[in-house]
């Protein structure tokens, strides 16, 4: 399969070559990347890595990246011999892995997926052990680290219902990528049956749990909290609404102006996925009468709103919160981590598409640290919190216990990494 996937880019890169050309040249978002994906100064950026066994750790963007943070953070204190060279595909993600401060050696760009591109990589990095966080999988990376006798560890995997049906209908290409791997850690029980269903052999899968929940206390710069305590005062509670899409702000908003009736003290935090969508929530408030600020700073005054503009602060944010919204779960983008909120000990609500983190959520639910909340009954589970201060500590004290009892999934995966190493 790896002989036809190879021809398919080569045609393609005949017919759409010139293009794609092009467009990197007038592209100042892809200008300088691409070539750094090419491998182009790479020599350069690993020239000083220190001497010991070379564990190369990839995921794909911020929140894949925030996940193994606790990974690296045991794999740092226990393993301390072991160069770690960390990769991200997106620029966001590759930003976050460079405020990670002494957790890796190096961090450098993902090759694309070209065979004289990633044997130029694996040639110069020299890697013991490849680690991939979750997914992203790339048949020429994979087959040629394989090549090499490099083992690769597929780390925090999931096959949730959803991807499940796209894996079994392309199940002669991603059948062979998952047997690349020389073990397979799943989050969940149900992830792993998945997987055996697709025909993986059931001996390279294990099931380590969700490095997630084992997420610290990530607060990068505590005069960021302070001022964001600054910002809303000590008068109301706090709700914030985290990772939200587009039409989950205009519900949130409404709720929101209808509650300061008979909460007038109440703050709202809104953080968009996409932190270039702020300035379209700027004119959602404008709209509703409501006093806004801009976490940058750029426009807006202290007020009733606030809009997480950047990046990295969310979860810090989270530990403010009095109650959780948790976005992309009103409308059906599968869904964000309700994780974050939960170890914090604030009750968490979420929307019914939350696909991407379905055991977790169910497991929320069934604890009694979460709720599942409609357009329609948003508002009012929102009003039912803010009446009780019993309920809100009896939901965060669930939400709080249920991450404590399954963190340990770094632990198990350093077990992992010291076998393939040794």
């Amino acid at each position: 399969m790896i002989i036809i996937y190879n021809i398919l880019q080569i045609l393609l890169l005949l017919i759409l070559g010139p293009f794609l050309a092009v467009w990197v040249v007038v592209s100042a978002k892809y200008r300088h990347r691409i070539p750094n994906r090419l491998g182009f100064g790479l020599g350069g950026m690993i020239s000083d890595l220190p001497l010991g066994p070379r564990v190369w750790i990839h995921a794909l963007s911020v929140g894949e990246m925030a996940s193994v943070r606790p990974l690296l953070e045991v794999l740092r204190r226990e393993m301390p011999e072991v160069v770690v060279i960390l990769s991200a595909t997106t620029r966001s993600g590759e930003e976050y892995a460079r405020g990670l401060t002494g957790l890796a050696d190096c961090i450098v760009p993902f090759p694309l997926d070209f065979y004289w591109v990633v044997k130029r990589f694996v040639r110069l990095l020299r890697p013991d052990l490849f680690v991939l966080v979750e997914t992203d999988f790339w048949p020429n990376l994979l087959s040629h680290l394989n090549r090499k006798k490099v083992r690769c560890l597929l780390a925090n995997g999931r096959v949730t219902r959803q991807s499940m049906a796209r894996y079994h209908r392309f199940r002669f290409l991603f059948t062979p990528v998952f047997s690349s791997f020389w073990r397979i850690s799943m989050q969940m029980a149900d992830d792993a049956i998945r997987l055996v269903q697709l025909g993986v052999n059931p001996e390279k899968i294990v099931v380590c749990g969700n490095l997630k929940y084992d997420m610290a206390e990530i607060v990068s710069d505590g005069t960021r909290v302070i001022s964001l305590a600054d910002i809303t005062g000590t008068r109301g509670l706090i709700l914030v609404a985290g990772s939200t899409h587009n039409g989950e702000e205009e519900i949130v908003l409404d709720a929101f102006v209808s509650l300061l009736t008979n909460y007038p003290f109440l703050f709202l935090v809104i953080a968009p996925r996409d932190v270039k969508r702020a300035l379209e929530i700027v004119d959602l408030c404008v709209d509703r009468g409501l006093h806004y600020t801009l976490r940058t700073g750029q426009k807006g005054s202290s007020g009733q709103v606030l809009i997480l503009d950047t990046l990295g602060e969310l979860v810090s944010v989270y530990r403010l919160a009095d109650i959780a919204f948790v976005g992309g779960s009103l409308v059906d983008q599968g869904g964000h981590n309700p994780l974050e909120p939960a170890f914090y000990s604030v009750p968490v609500l979420f929307g019914d598409y939350m696909a991407d983190f379905a055991e977790i959520s169910r497991d929320l639910v069934a604890v009694g640290g979460a709720f599942t909340v409609t357009d329609e009954t948003f508002r009012d589970r929102v009003e039912k919190l803010l009446a009780s201060e019993g309920e809100r500590k009896r939901m965060g004290r669930c939400a709080g216990d249920l991450v404590m009892k399954h963190r340990g999934a770094a632990q198990r995966l350093l077990g992992l990494i010291r076998e393939a190493l040794w």
